[in-house]
């Protein structure tokens, strides 16, 4: 049997997903296959912390970058973040070829070309050790995909080319490092260096790229009698929140280049807004010292400071002998999160006009919403897609829920639907039909 395997490099973290290539015609949900790139022994198995940090003498990868850089907080260095926004940016080419800032890289050895080749070849071992965990997808045929924003620049040919050729790199980089690039202890700087050197220029392999908000349509669709003809995405990720419409024409889905939208606020400033309100709410730390301290602890928490606040309508953490509470109606007050949701909004607003008016020339009378991403569960994103919208018109507008009933099959033993939100994009783009690809290209198989 041959598989699709999808990669998304999601900002805060990557994730993968396979799934038979014949899902689409036959699917069946037990067949899908989230990878658990995450064996560092923290976080969940499914979630690999997109990071890499340069050390005094060594690269870090993943969890282990992340908790060298938060070792010191006097300290300026900082992790490699954010692939998602630097490979969707205008001039890829340029921004490749940049040296990393020296908080990043004081060494002045690496170019963020370097640094991301270097953070996919660990992400490439972890698939692979995922891969060969599988007795299914060990040793079969897999066809290769990863999910990207759609293409802010209309030179999206050659950003594909550049994304292939790195990916290509990362696979021989990988060989070449070995053991080391799956190491916590991570790979030698002169190592790195010199692999870079050595495998700049290989092969590109085969692979597609699907749009993220049509990989959103393919799982959100599968499986159901009518698929959606026109569809909202709201995705919020850590770095951006990305709004996309899509509309079905002869089969095919397309986006509506009018309702995109990026906004540059996502999951990392609900963070810095948390927390502020929280600093705010302990009212007895005064110096830099300790409110540098308060904000190491809570944003060392926030992950699940969150959950508990989105799920339950607050929140406490216990610092300097205080507890400290954070309620979801303090977070809908404050000036910043309130300036975001105005922004959000419209940008929502914006989009369900273009989506209204290609589905009334359609001959259509309802459009379906969903969110994705690690903010599918924010109450605010849940509130957007489920009301209808000012400017809907004669449009009904209905909400798909983030997790379909699909994820919670007993083959996942519970652990699937959880975390789907997050691996929303890379499921979805194993699942989708060839016809869905927005490119292709290599010139080697993968």
């Amino acid at each position: 049997m041959s598989w699709t395997l999808c990669v998304d490099f999601g900002t805060a973290f990557s994730k993968a997903a396979a799934a038979p290539s014949d899902a689409w015609a036959r699917f069946n949900p037990e067949r899908v296959r989230p990878l658990m790139l995450n064996q560092q022994g923290e976080g969940n198995p499914f979630l690999l912390d997109s990071a890499v940090f340069v050390d005094d003498d060594r690269i870090l990868f993943g969890r282990a970058a992340l908790a060298r850089a938060g070792s010191d907080p006097n300290s300026r260095r900082a992790a490699l973040r954010s692939f998602k926004t630097l490979l969707s940016v205008g001039d890829l080419e340029r921004a490749l070829n940049t040296s990393a800032p020296v908080s990043i890289d004081p060494h002045r050895m690496f170019s963020m070309r370097d640094l991301i080749a270097l953070y996919l070849s660990h992400l490439t071992a972890c698939i692979a050790r995922a891969i060969g965990a599988d007795p299914e997808l060990s040793g079969a045929d897999l066809a290769m995909r990863y999910a990207a924003p759609a293409w802010r620049s209309s030179d999206g040919a050659n950003a594909h080319a550049n994304i292939t050729r790195l990916f290509g790199e990362a696979a021989a980089l990988r060989l070449r490092l070995g053991a080391d690039v799956l190491s916590p202890g991570g790979v030698g700087l002169q190592a790195a260096r010199a692999g870079l050197d050595a495998t700049r220029g290989a092969g590109a392999p085969e692979m597609g790229l699907i749009f993220e908000a049509t990989a959103a349509a393919a799982y959100s669709s599968i499986g159901l009698e009518n698929a959606a003809s026109h569809l909202i995405v709201v995705d919020m990720g850590a770095g951006t929140t990305d709004i996309a419409a899509l509309a079905a024409t002869g089969g095919r889905l397309g986006e509506i280049s009018e309702a995109r939208v990026t906004l540059k606020q996502a999951g990392d400033f609900i963070d810095g807004v948390i927390a502020n309100i929280a600093l705010d709410a302990h009212g007895k730390l005064k110096t830099a010292a300790q409110q540098a301290e308060f904000w190491r602890v809570i944003m060392a928490d926030m992950r699940g400071f969150k959950e508990t606040l989105f799920a339950t309508g607050r929140a406490a953490l216990r610092f300097d002998k205080r507890i400290v509470k954070v309620a979801v109606k303090d977070l809908e007050r404050d000036k910043d999160f309130r300036l975001f949701a105005g922004a959000l909004t419209g940008a929502y607003e914006r989009g369900i006009g273009a989506l209204r008016d290609r589905a009334l020339a359609d001959g259509r009378r309802e459009v379906e919403a969903i969110a994705v991403g690690g903010g599918a569960a924010a109450p605010f994103i849940k509130a957007l897609v489920q009301r209808k919208p000012r400017n809907a018109g004669k449009i009904k507008v209905i909400a798909r829920p983030a997790t379909p009933a699909w994820a919670h099959a007993p083959a996942f033993n519970g652990n699937l639907a959880p975390v789907f939100p997050q691996l929303a994009i890379a499921i979805g783009g194993a699942l989708a039909p060839e016809s869905m690809i927005a490119a292709r290209g290599g010139v080697s198989k993968a």
